[in-house]
């Protein structure tokens, strides 16, 4: 009696071992398929993907076509205009070291007269009182306020 309790309880834990390989054995099937599934519809986008990465590269050596082509004609006019600045800054620099260069030069009396005229000419704008900005005179050893912080 107990021998064909033995037999059924090993045959019914075989039957079960059976059962669950197969079930593992099916959902390795299914998790296989729907994976080629998922590597079959990458390799259907793949040529959309190919393509736009491709179109973006011509893009950017296209725009950096551009910028090469507008550093060189920017290069070309500045050594266009190169000698003709340093002629202007040798004349300049000519024509103050001479007699009449030196006397065309404002001096400091005449350089403070421009604020005069402009007060004269825009009275709203006159410094205060205290012959200073708007905010009082600056002291002489301080520095102009630049905004930076």
């Amino acid at each position: 009696m107990f021998a064909r309790i033995g037999i059924g309880a090993a045959i019914l834990l075989a039957a079960a071992l059976l059962a669950h390989l197969g079930h593992t054995l099916i959902q390795a099937y299914g998790d296989a398929r729907y994976q080629s599934g998922l590597a079959d519809g990458r390799l259907k986008q793949l040529p959309d993907i190919l393509a736009a990465n491709a179109e973006a590269a011509r893009a950017g050596l296209a725009a950096r076509d551009r910028v090469i082509t507008a550093d060189g004609l920017r290069d070309t006019a500045v050594d266009r205009m190169i000698p003709q600045i340093l002629s202007a800054q040798e004349k300049v620099a000519h024509y103050a070291a001479s007699v009449a260069g030196r006397a065309a030069c404002l001096a400091a009396d005449r350089v403070r007269g421009i604020e005069d005229d402009r007060v004269s000419l825009f009275p709203a704008s006159a410094p205060g009182p205290a012959g200073g900005g708007p905010t009082g005179p600056m002291p002489a050893d301080a520095a102009p306020d630049t905004g930076g912080s």
